[in-house]
């Protein structure tokens, strides 16, 4: 894949990429005043990582990111050992988290352009979908979610391929930066003619997973697993769910996951009655409608959770352009608002009162109609004629 020579249009779209990335970390070095907020160099502040002694995440402390990110951040971290200052040393720290990123968004890209040939797609909305999204500028290095993005991406290329081990261990490694890409698992199993092919797709992954954790499940079970007990114990946070729960209760966790799974079940269904013209592009269209289903059954929808769309905002011409930009802007909105409204009108930007959630709510909404949207385009187009015919009398 990599080894081909590269288009000059892929050059052109990489070279966009990388000046848009490179400001995207201007705008959040820690010097520069003012700068925005980053999760990366927020974690630099606790205690093992950027103060008191360096610690072995999993190991020595408890660290609420999967695997392959506590490893970057271990070793991204150990600037420390050599520059003193601790505020030059955090500079650092996100200019080596930033590197790191870098290499994903650059490989993200190629695979998806790899993609959009076998599919024979529309490379103009990488500009459009892609590369000039709030997402893409506001959140690329906000948090290491590209990491997991890029790993389902190449999952995703590996399964239209035909190559499967390389597609069921790519999401493993992908589940090891991030939870999400394994929602490509019914994907790929309900593409399957027989049930073998199908456990496979389930165990492989979880699997190679295990087995990345290993050391640190040997080493100290009880912290490692604190790691994911920690995100059983999380609040809501930007979810519809906040307007029908208290932050903390338990429940809200449950219901999300029944309408997770509903969403999951309707979408791999629905697709399925569908002719997509290509069992490529229905492959591509399912792993779209489970992703948008995680985003409206999870009780945690960060904003930079929306870049897991964008790869399948280039891929599908189907999925209308303002429509996307309607969630983008309202996705955009919570980071913007979240410290508006934390600093000048004193308000937990979590409380269902907050503008903050507002907008969060707008954006899910938007994705749940563009769900619908995916599943029936035939009748929503029916049913906006007929509303916009009825204004009109």
């Amino acid at each position: 894949m990599f080894h081909r020579t590269i288009p000059n249009e892929l050059k052109l779209i990489l070279a966009a990429a990388t000046i848009i990335f490179l400001f995207s970390v201007w705008e959040h070095l820690p010097p520069i005043i003012p700068h925005h907020y980053t999760d990366i160099t927020s974690i630099y502040w606790r205690e093992g990582i950027g103060t008191g002694e360096h610690l072995i995440p999993y190991f020595e402390f408890e660290f609420e990111y999967p695997i392959i990110i506590g490893l970057i951040v271990y070793l991204t971290s150990s600037v420390r050992l050599f520059i003193k200052d601790f505020a030059t040393a955090m500079s650092y720290f996100m200019i080596a988290n930033s590197a790191i990123l870098y290499a994903f968004t650059v490989g993200i890209i190629i695979v998806l352009y790899r993609i959009l040939e076998r599919v024979k797609g529309d490379s103009s909305r990488f500009w459009k979908c892609f590369l000039i999204t709030p997402s893409f500028i506001m959140f690329i290095v906000f948090n290491w979610d590209i990491i997991a993005i890029f790993f389902s991406t190449l999952a995703l290329y590996y399964f239209l391929k035909g190559e499967r081990l390389k597609a069921d261990l790519s999401i493993g490694m992908g589940i090891a930066a991030k939870l999400y890409p394994a929602m490509l698992i019914p994907v790929f199993m309900i593409e399957e003619k027989n049930w073998r092919e199908r456990i496979k797709h389930l165990a492989i992954p979880l699997i190679f997973f295990g087995l990345l954790n290993l050391p640190f499940m040997i080493l100290n079970f009880e912290t490692w697993f604190g790691t994911y007990m920690f995100h059983t114990e999380w609040g809501i946070e930007n979810s519809w769910l906040v307007f029908f729960f208290d932050k903390y209760d338990q429940n809200s966790h449950y219901v999300g996951l029944v309408v997770l799974l509903y969403f999951v079940f309707k979408g791999l269904m629905e697709s399925g009655r569908r002719d997509y013209g290509s069992s490529q592009m229905r492959i591509i269209n399912r792993a779209l409608l489970v992703s948008i289903a995680w985003l409206l059954g999870n009780y945690v929808v960060t904003p930079q959770m929306a870049l897991m769309l964008l790869p399948f905002y280039v891929l599908i011409p189907t999925v209308p352009i303002l429509m996307i930009y309607l969630a983008e802007i309202f996705n955009a909105l919570i980071i913007v608002m979240w410290f508006i409204s934390k600093k000048i009108f004193l308000e937990d930007p979590t409380l269902p009162s907050s503008p903050v959630q507002w907008a969060a709510l707008a954006r899910q909404l938007l994705w749940l109609l563009l769900f619908v949207y995916m599943i029936y385009p035939e009748k929503i187009k029916v049913w906006s004629s007929k509303i916009f015919k009825k204004n009109l009398d």
